[in-house]
């Protein structure tokens, strides 16, 4: 298993928080992490959806506003 930032942490200054949190710390398998970094925009949307699906509130929590699963897509340059 491999740790993830699902908001990466280059984007503490952005958000103006620490983004080392365990709201935005996914644990994924080698694989789900490949992909996620190098793989291909439909299956980069589908992981990041999924994960942010996962915990909406708490992310949305920890950065003090709501943030929707297109703005991490925009993050992710996969929109």
């Amino acid at each position: 298993m491999e740790p993830h930032h699902l908001i990466p942490m280059a984007l503490t200054d952005y958000f103006g928080v620490d983004l080392d949190r365990e709201q935005n710390i996914f644990s994924l398998c080698s694989n789900c992490h490949n992909q996620i970094h190098y793989g291909a925009k439909a299956d980069v949307k589908r992981l990041i959806a999924r994960l942010f699906l996962a915990r909406e509130q708490e992310i949305s929590a920890i950065l003090g506003r709501r943030i929707c699963v297109e703005e991490l897509y925009q993050i992710y340059k996969v929109c």
